[in-house]
């Protein structure tokens, strides 16, 4: 199976462009995305029609090796996605793309912007170009001439210019608090992916190379009774690791469904709601039978589990600049958005049980927010790393359990087999 990085000096060089390229120009491809960003795998997703896994041993510890079998068997390309710039990681741990690629044993690409750049890029490139380099794409260039300049010294040097990319207002994707704006709210994203695939020659797939045939896992059977299983997924809840997804059917019968469109929660045995955008959404949740049904299922015992923007509906209110928003109320309290963003990877300790942790578990995850959150209950979890609800984490009552932080369900969720069989 062949596979490619592709990976940049720093964050907004354009790796997610070239990534959405690449999957437009060859069929059968599958784009992987290094980190726990949700947003560019689903912009991959949105190219190939084939859900992105993540790279996240931080997330997924061991089992971040098990994204392999999340790829369909008639995969001929696997793009993967670094993240930040390749040696970025900041963490205990080495989290970089550098790190995933050599343990992938696949060649990377490295993606330069040079809109405020010429002959610098080289010497900007340098310390990146290292022996897993297949080459370089050449972004956001201005003029013929423009390209010749910053293209010279690599010419000189021996480095592959493998691609270059022309500045062009109608590739640019608008950004807002989280990150890009979503896949389906961008009507001619195909199109920006059909124009990015155009400068990418057709001889490109020469310099990928076959994944490392150790990574590989194979998904075991799990004995269970198949119960129905709904998942929150709309504008306002999108937020999902693919793993989970896939662990999730494999326990049970997922069945999506949309709060924003007034579809029901009801005769289920779990329901899942993510992170995404509810507070962007927030008359409309508040006027939902959504909020209403989650109090009604919690209360009949249903199993809740409930992340990042899913924790701030089982709250009392929401609050934001257009004004207060009646929740769900299954827990006291509520969130207000702000301006600053929380965001980090989260390491915390049970200090009681909760559906998915143990009482002394230590439980890896991420937080991404702008809300804070104001609450009178108990919180089952310390913070470690991550700031959680003032260094708190994990809303806990019987049946429900609400977090600022997401987690792999394919990592913790073996509890929840013994929840659905009873």
């Amino acid at each position: 199976m062949k596979a490619i990085g592709i990976t940049s000096a720093f964050t907004g060089s354009g790796k997610t462009l070239v990534t959405m390229g690449l999957l437009n120009k060859y069929k059968n491809s599958v784009g992987v995305k290094i980190g726990p960003d949700y947003i560019d795998g689903m912009f991959h997703t949105n190219i190939s029609g084939n859900r992105t896994p993540n790279l996240d041993r931080w997330i997924q510890g061991k089992k971040w090796r098990n994204f392999i079998s999340l790829i369909p068997e008639n995969t001929q390309v696997i793009v993967v996605e670094g993240v930040m710039g390749l040696f970025d990681s900041g963490m205990e741990i080495d989290l970089s793309s550098h790190w995933y690629f050599n343990a992938l044993g696949i060649p990377y690409i490295l993606v330069i912007d040079v809109e405020k750049m010429a002959e610098s890029a080289y010497a900007m490139s340098k310390g990146f170009l290292g022996k897993r380099c297949a080459g370089v794409i050449i972004n956001n260039f201005y003029s013929e001439k423009h390209l010749a300049m910053v293209s010279r010294n690599f010419i000189k040097n021996g480095v592959k210019i493998l691609a270059s990319i022309p500045h062009n207002d109608k590739l640019k994707i608008e950004e807002r608090h989280l990150g890009l704006h979503l896949p389906d709210e961008i009507p001619d994203l195909p199109e920006k992916a059909k124009i990015l695939s155009s400068y990418i020659p057709d001889d490109l797939i020469q310099s990928f190379g076959n994944i490392n045939s150790d990574i590989k896992q194979e998904r075991k059977t799990i004995p269970t009774t198949r119960k129905k299983i709904k998942v929150a997924m709309d504008e306002a809840f999108s937020f999902y690791y693919a793993d989970s997804l896939a662990f999730l059917n494999r326990i049970g019968d997922v069945e999506f469904f949309s709060p924003l469109s007034g579809e029901s929660c009801d005769n289920s045995s779990l329901i899942y709601i993510g992170g995404g955008y509810p507070e962007l959404y927030a008359e409309d949740i508040s006027k939902s039978r959504f909020i209403r049904d989650l109090k009604t299922e919690f209360l009949a015992g249903t199993p809740i589990i409930a992340e990042c923007g899913g924790m701030m509906v089982t709250l009392d209110s929401l609050i934001t600049d257009n004004g207060k928003y009646r929740m769900a109320g299954i827990f006291s309290g509520s969130s207000r958005m702000g301006k600053i963003p929380s965001i980090s990877y989260t390491k915390l300790v049970g200090i009681d049980k909760s559906l998915l942790f143990r009482k002394g578990e230590v439980a890896y995850g991420h937080e991404f927010h702008y809300s804070r959150t104001e609450t009178s209950e108990n919180l089952v979890m310390k913070n470690i790393r991550g700031n959680g609800i003032n260094g708190r984490d994990v809303l806990y009552k019987s049946n429900i359990q609400a977090s600022y932080s997401h987690f792999s369900l394919e990592r913790y969720g073996r509890r929840l087999l013994n929840i659905l069989n009873g």
